[in-house]
Order: C-alpha cells, then sequence, then structure tokens
C-alpha cells in the first residue's frame, strides 16, 4: 500500500516568478494513481499558485489542509479554512486561482491521457493540450488569442486575418458551493439494515458541489465498526483521506492503522481491494474520492458477490457469482459477511 500524509508531506518542488510562487509534490506518482491527478501546494502570504483560468474536459477540485488561503473566482474572493472543500467544473464557470497562505491538495479527473483546453482569461490566452498520443512540444504550448490565424491559412491563402478582440467571460452572481469536510453532519442511512460491524454515518457531498466527474463520500464510524465490506472496484478509481481519528485500513498486503492526513490510491481491480474499520476508542471520520464511470462494478471478494451500477443515479443491483439457481439476485448484505 503507497500512502502520503498531505500535513507533513516534502515538498521538493518549487516554482517562483513574480506573483506566482508554491512549493508542491506531485502526489499522483508517490500513489501509483492512474486516473486521478493530485498536487500538494504550500503557497505563501501575497503570492498566488498559479494564474486564473479554467478549464475545458477537466474538472478539478481543491481540498484545504491548512491556513486561510484566498480563493479567486469569477465572482470575487473568499477566504477558505481547512478543511473547506470546493470543485471547479469545466468550463468558465469554473474558472480559479488560489492564493497563500495556506496548504491546499488540487485533484483533477480528465486532461491526459485525453485532450483539453486551458484558457486564461485575464492574459487573453489559450492553452491547447493534445494529450499523450501527439507529437513532442505540442502539449506545453499556449497562444495569445489575438494571435489566431484564419483555418486556411498557409494552406494556399495567405490573407491577412482581423484582429480578435478580447472577450470575457460572461458576468454571473453564484459563488462555488464550499463545503467543510470535517464539521459538515454526517448521518445514518434512513433505512439502516446494516448489521452491527457495518454501521456508519455518512454524507455525500460531489453532487452537492456540483461536480460531474468526480465523486466524494464522508464516512464517520463509531469505535468497533467499519464501512463497505471488503471489496475492489472494475472501472473506477477511488481515494481515501483521514480527516480525524485512526481507522485501520484492510487490503490485501495486511492492515495498516491511518492518522489524520494520510492520503491513500485504491487502484482499479482486486490490487486495490479495502475495508476501512474503526478498531480505535474515538470516533474516525474520512473522505472518499471517487472517478463516476459508468456502467461500474463493485466486487466484494470475500463473499463473492459483485454490485453493478447502472446509471448516474446510483442504480445497482447485486448478484452473487454463485448464486442459488432460483435466486440470481441477492440483496445486499446476503450470503454472509466480511
Amino acid at each position: 500500500m503507497q500512502k502520503v500524509n498531505v500535513n507533513d508531506c516534502e515538498l521538493d518542488d518549487h516554482y517562483e516568478r513574480g506573483t506566482i510562487a508554491n512549493r508542491a509534490a506531485a502526489l499522483r506518482p508517490k500513489l501509483g494513481a492512474q486516473r486521478i491527478g493530485a498536487g500538494l501546494y504550500e503557497i505563501d502570504a501575497g503570492r498566488w499558485v498559479w494564474p486564473y483560468h479554467y478549464h475545458h474536459g477537466v474538472e478539478e477540485w481543491l481540498y484545504v489542509v491548512a491556513g486561510s488561503p484566498v480563493l479567486r473566482v469569477p465572482h470575487g474572493e473568499r477566504t477558505l479554512a481547512a478543511g473547506d472543500v470546493v470543485c471547479f467544473r469545466s468550463g468558465y464557470t469554473g474558472a480559479h486561482t488560489v492564493g497563500g497562505p495556506g496548504r491546499v491538495v488540487i485533484l483533477s479527473v480528465g486532461g491526459r491521457p485525453e485532450a483539453s483546453v486551458c484558457v486564461y482569461p485575464d492574459s487573453d490566452k489559450v492553452g491547447p493540450r493534445p494529450g499523450e498520443t501527439t507529437p513532442p512540444g505540442l502539449d506545453t504550448l499556449d497562444f495569445r488569442r489575438q494571435d489566431a490565424v484564419d483555418y486556411w491559412y498557409g494552406e494556399g491563402s495567405d490573407e491577412p486575418v482581423e484582429p480578435r478582440e478580447l472577450v470575457r467571460a460572461p458576468d454571473f452572481k453564484s459563488p462555488p458551493i464550499v463545503v467543510n469536510v470535517i464539521t459538515v453532519e454526517a448521518r445514518a442511512p434512513e433505512i439502516d439494515d446494516a448489521p452491527d460491524g457495518f454501521r456508519r454515518r455518512f454524507v455525500p457531498v460531489g453532487r452537492r458541489l456540483g461536480a460531474e466527474r468526480l465523486g466524494a463520500t464522508v464516512c464517520e464510524l463509531d469505535p468497533g465498526q467499519g464501512a463497505a465490506p471488503y471489496h475492489c472496484e472494475h472501472g473506477r478509481e477511488e481515494w481515501l483521506l483521514v480527516l480525524a481519528g485512526t481507522p485501520t485500513l484492510v487490503h490485501p498486503g495486511g492492515d495498516d492503522r491511518l492518522v489524520p492526513g494520510d492520503l491513500v490510491c485504491f487502484p482499479d481491480g482486486p490490487a486495490g481491494a479495502r475495508r476501512l474499520t474503526n478498531r480505535s476508542i474515538s470516533v474516525a471520520r474520512a473522505i472518499f474520492f471517487s472517478t463516476q464511470e459508468i456502467p461500474s462494478i463493485r466486487e466484494y471478494l470475500d463473499t463473492r458477490k459483485m454490485m453493478v451500477r447502472y446509471s448516474p443515479d446510483h442504480d445497482a443491483v447485486v448478484f452473487a457469482l454463485y448464486p442459488p439457481a432460483a435466486t440470481p439476485e441477492w440483496g445486499y448484505w446476503e450470503g454472509g459477511l466480511v
């Protein structure tokens, strides 16, 4: 199991140019992730982590680890606090940058290896990102939009192009939603048929934030309780970030006791099998991030069941891999527990 603690991870990269400055660490390679990208950044007061921008084809999330960073979005600026989470959707409504002082994690879904576009409203630049299939050198270029040429320029027609006027994204009044995952109330399901040892309180936050590509659920466990049975995902990648307490993670390599700030990636397939339990004497709280591909399959390796998700509305059915002939579809808790 590969893990990183976002509270004390060493920041091995440094960038500084004018008001843009940060110390950073790329988390994706440290965790062996494939579908979710992430960077850990520390920003001083009066500095910004990067230029004000938005993406087409990429969804980004911000998680505040510590400090009081300043969030700039189209409607203005606001100060954030530790535990705050914000989603920046694809398109101009997701325009943002973050200033110090603070330590933050930026998660992203989309882009490499697929194509995407980054737009910089302040300087009216466009950054095409063709992705990993492009010839070397074409994935790091940015262009002033005023330098655009006609489609047929250089193809036998060299007529001059009229200058492009500066175009700004339209103004809008709705600021992005901010959820504090440390203080948000987690509740038990309305119909709680989980047996002892599997009872938890939770609150989905992805849809509350307006996210489309990445989901997130805050999970709270009392002593002696645990989350879902031992399982892995087929078609999705999931990350776990511990917010409070010292839960135990059961995984193919054994059991590990986690502490606040620990971040773990569960890859697609049996290598990412896991179960989170609370063997301590205090309440544990964590947040699970997950890509949202449909369809996807969750496999319960010990009880030999599969849960098939077949719609974005979380519609799902559970099947036993070796069911009695008369009952091909099982309930979630049938067939034994892990």
